[in-house]
């Protein structure tokens, strides 16, 4: 297995040569073309969440507690104290770091249903949905999100894959074929719920048709804009 500055490294290596072409053939501003490079690195660790004492997995609850708290907080910023708001803000957010992580580690295994191209899909989505509701990204930029972190969950499974093969003794180490597989059937329930959390996600995605019509409105010649005079 891969570690982490590994995954970090190669997913950055691999998505900003993406990020770069997208940014050039449909006429990206660059926060939008740098978003893309960040949105990948992060999808090269997410699939390390299911890992319990990875930086991944503090970092993604530590996040996930945040918003959790800042959303609790403005519903009710009308009709409590101030002291009451920090109050259930600081607990919203406990709740969702310890107790929600603890039970996501007990159903989840390294290497089991994160690590899958089914869960790729997920990040996928889940990241498209969320740049278009609550970013207000466009449509083709909502997109593109997602197919960076998909791009970046799948640079992290190759490396894993990779690194389960050990060259210099030619030989295939127990854990090859654990990481890139298309769904974990050791572990159904946890990939039925990624199934259905990407067909929820789904449907807060923006049409796929108007970002179709975006990218053909900005789309620029390929070889002008990506292909140097020289070559």
């Amino acid at each position: 297995m891969a570690d982490f500055n590994t995954h970090i490294f190669g997913a950055a290596t691999v998505v900003s040569l993406g990020a770069a072409c997208a940014t050039k053939l449909f006429d990206l501003s660059m926060p939008e073309g740098v978003a893309l490079m960040i949105a990948g690195t992060v999808g090269g660790v997410l699939p390390d969440i299911d890992l319990r004492k990875s930086e991944p997995s503090k970092a993604l609850f530590s996040i996930l507690g945040l918003l959790a708290g800042l959303i609790w907080l403005f519903a009710n910023l009308q009709n409590l104290t101030g002291l009451e708001l920090w109050l259930g803000t600081v607990l919203v957010y406990l709740l969702v770091r310890f107790p929600l992580g603890f039970m996501f580690h007990k159903l989840t295994t390294h290497r089991g249903a994160m690590h899958s191209l089914i869960a790729a899909i997920m990040f996928s989505v889940v990241t498209c949905a969320i740049a278009w509701q609550h970013v207000q990204t466009s449509a083709l930029q909502s997109w593109l999100l997602g197919a960076s972190v998909f791009v970046g969950v799948l640079t992290h499974l190759v490396l894993d894959e990779l690194y389960s093969v050990d060259f210099t003794g030619v030989r295939i180490r127990r854990s090859f074929g654990s990481a890139l597989k298309p769904l974990d059937t050791q572990q159904l329930p946890a990939s039925c719920f990624i199934i259905f959390i990407t067909l929820v996600a789904w449907f807060w995605c923006p049409p796929y048709e108007d970002a179709l019509q975006q990218m053909n409105q900005r789309y620029l010649e390929w070889r002008p804009a990506l292909i140097p005079t020289w070559l």
